[in-house]
C-alpha cells in the first residue's frame, strides 16, 4: 500500500506545524514523535458500528451516548458555543468529539456518501476505474514549506500518483510557500483561468492549502471560467483560521522567536499571520459554495487515546475549549455546503492510513457525481 500519509501531514510534520511546536505554549517539541503511544493494548476493540471498524468498548460508548443526546441533531448547528454546551453535558472532551462525529454520520447527504464508499472502494479494488476520456485535471494546492521539504511529500506526490492512475491528468498549483492567502488565492485563480482546455478541474487542498482555495473561491468562484472547477477535494483544512497563531502574536516570547525563525529563512510573516482566527481576520467568513464545486471535507477526529505525541500538547489545550485536531477546533474545520467525512481517531497529521481505495473511492465520488454537468457542458 503507498504511505498515503506522507502526503496527506506533509504541512505538519516539517512546515508549519514544526513552527508552532517550536514556539507555543510548551517549549521546543520540533523531535517529538508522530507515533500513538499504545493505551488501548488492553481495550476490547472489536465492534462494527457508526460506520467504524473496530471501536474500543469505550468509544462504542461515546457514541452511544451521542447518538441518545437529543440536542444539536444537526451538524450545522454544532457552532463552538453548542460543543461548549456539550462538553458540560458530556463531563468528556472525547464524547463530544464522538458527537461530532455522529452528527456527521447521521447526515443525509454524508451517509449516501458513506455508503458509495463502501461499495465503490471494494470495486477500485478488483478494477481501478479509468476517466482518461473526461479530460479532468487533478491539481494540488500545497501547504506551507513545500518547496523547502520536497521529501516529505509536500507537493503531493503520491496522491497526485492515484488520481493519475485513474486517467486523471495530474498537477501541482506553485503558490508562494509562505504566501498569504489572499496572494495564494490569486495564484489559484489566475492557474484556474489558464486551463482552457480542460472540461473539468478537482482542486486538492491539505492545511493552508484549504485556506488558499477558500480564499480563491471568495475572489473568483462566481467567474465564468471557474466552472471548470468540479470539485474540492479538503483534507483536514484550516479553513477558519486558528487560535494558535493567536496565542503566538499574543506572547512576545514567542512572537519574538517565531518573527526571527521566519526572517532569518526568508518567509513571509503575514503568511503565517493571515491563517490567525479573529474577527478581522482574512479566513472569518462564511463561504459561498459556487453549485458547480461538489466538496469533500475529509477531518481527522481524535480522542485522547489516539492523539499523536507530536499534536499532543495542542491538542490539550485546545480540548479545554472543545474537540479538535490538534490544529484547529472542529468546529472550524468544518465547512457546510458540501459533503463530509471523518477519519476516526486521526489528529491533523493523519497518523492512522487511510486506504488507496478509499482515496481513489473519494475521487471517483466527484467524477461519477459531477460527470453528467461535464457531458451537458460540451
Amino acid at each position: 500500500m503507498i504511505n498515503i500519509n506522507s502526503s496527506i501531514r506533509y504541512i505538519q510534520s516539517i512546515g508549519f506545524y514544526s513552527v508552532l511546536i517550536s514556539f507555543l505554549l510548551t517549549g521546543c517539541h520540533v523531535d517529538r514523535s508522530l507515533d500513538v503511544q499504545d493505551r488501548n493494548t488492553y481495550q476490547n476493540c472489536t465492534h462494527d458500528d457508526f460506520f467504524q471498524s473496530n471501536l474500543c468498548d469505550y468509544e462504542l460508548e461515546h457514541f452511544q451516548w451521542a447518538a441518545a443526546y437529543p440536542e444539536f441533531r444537526n451538524l450545522d448547528d454544532l457552532n463552538r458555543s453548542a460543543m461548549q454546551k456539550i462538553m458540560r453535558d458530556a463531563g468528556d472532551v472525547d464524547r463530544a468529539a464522538a458527537l461530532f462525529a455522529h452528527r456527521v454520520i447521521t447526515e443525509p447527504r454524508n451517509r449516501k456518501l458513506l455508503e458509495y464508499l463502501n461499495t465503490r472502494e471494494s470495486e477500485i479494488a478488483e478494477h481501478t476505474p479509468d476517466f482518461s476520456d473526461l479530460n479532468i485535471l487533478f491539481a494540488v494546492v500545497p501547504g506551507m514549506f513545500y518547496l523547502d521539504n520536497p521529501n516529505v511529500g509536500a507537493d503531493g506526490a503520491e496522491i497526485r500518483f492515484l488520481a493519475q492512475e485513474m486517467g486523471l491528468d495530474q498537477s501541482l498549483v506553485l503558490v508562494d510557500q509562505t504566501g498569504t492567502v489572499e496572494e495564494n488565492a490569486r495564484t489559484i485563480c489566475e492557474f484556474v483561468a489558464g486551463q482552457k482546455q480542460r472540461r473539468g478541474i478537482i482542486l486538492a487542498s491539505v492545511s493552508k492549502g484549504s485556506a488558499d482555495v477558500k480564499m480563491a473561491i471568495q475572489q473568483c468562484g462566481r467567474e465564468p471560467y471557474f466552472r471548470r472547477v468540479i470539485g474540492w477535494y479538503n483534507i483536514g483544512g484550516i479553513n477558519r483560521g486558528t487560535i494558535l497563531i493567536n496565542e503566538i502574536e499574543n506572547d512576545w516570547y514567542y512572537r519574538t522567536e517565531a518573527r526571527t525563525y521566519f526572517c532569518l529563512n526568508g518567509y513571509n510573516w503575514e503568511g503565517f499571520r493571515s491563517m490567525r482566527f479573529a474577527e478581522e481576520a482574512p479566513l472569518n467568513f462564511n463561504l459561498e459554495l459556487p453549485e458547480h464545486v461538489l466538496l469533500i471535507n475529509i477531518i481527522g477526529v481524535p480522542t485522547a487515546l489516539s492523539v499523536t505525541e507530536r499534536a499532543r500538547p495542542y491538542w490539550e489545550h485546545l480540548a479545554q475549549i472543545g474537540p479538535n485536531d490538534g490544529l484547529s477546533l472542529l468546529t472550524d474545520v468544518y465547512m457546510p455546503g458540501g459533503v463530509t467525512w471523518v477519519s476516526w481517531r486521526n489528529d491533523h497529521y493523519f497518523r492512522w492510513p487511510i486506504n488507496e481505495h478509499r482515496i481513489q473511492a473519494f475521487l471517483s465520488y466527484i467524477v461519477e457525481t459531477q460527470r453528467n454537468r461535464l457531458v451537458a457542458a460540451e
